[in-house]
């Protein structure tokens, strides 16, 4: 449990490195597009950052440095007295957390893939990295969510917790009454 707090600072001072070195990096040339030669009114992509492999690595860890952060915030706030509730809890966040980061690097090397052999893979009529985006980002939050309501009144807030929690409204009360 005190070691969260100091893993996500740790990962926030990798994530202020990581923005230092891109924002000091070159960009790569026509990186906001150009203009297309028969319609002045349309902008064609230009050259992306899976160009330049420091750039591209770069990219893809500030994208894990961000998911590190959400996800050990999560942590954080889950943290609870009774230790075989935590471990319940942090088994499920965990899980969350691994599908987060896996869901997420695939869909970056499948566009990295992409970007090296202008071979597009589709699934489900979804070029790859759009399906890995639609049908693994998008229900990993579900699986969180679920998690999270379902077991509410017995993970989150427990029985014991919001009596203490009345307690301190009374006594704050009464304090507010005597003055």
């Amino acid at each position: 449990m005190k070691q969260i707090p100091k893993l996500f600072f740790g990962v926030l001072i990798v994530f202020s490195i990581i923005i230092v070195a891109i924002w000091t990096s070159t960009p790569p040339a026509q990186a906001t597009g150009a203009v297309d030669a028969t319609y002045s009114t349309l902008h064609k992509s230009g050259t992306t950052v899976a160009s330049t492999p420091f750039l591209k690595w770069l990219s893809y860890f500030f994208g894990v440095a961000i998911i590190s952060l959400f996800c050990l915030g999560v942590f954080m706030g889950a943290a609870k007295k009774d230790k075989l509730l935590q471990k319940k809890i942090y088994r499920i966040l965990g899980i969350g957390s691994f599908l987060y980061l896996f869901v997420y690097s695939m869909m970056v090397f499948s566009w990295w893939n992409y970007v090296a052999t202008n071979n597009m893979d589709y699934f489900m009529g979804l070029p790859q990295p759009t399906a890995w985006l639609i049908f693994g980002l998008l229900f990993i939050p579900i699986f969180m969510s679920f998690f999270y309501i379902t077991q509410f009144n017995s993970w989150i807030i427990t029985e014991s917790e919001m009596l203490a929690f009345q307690q301190i409204k009374e006594r704050a009360n009464k304090k507010q009454t005597l003055k």
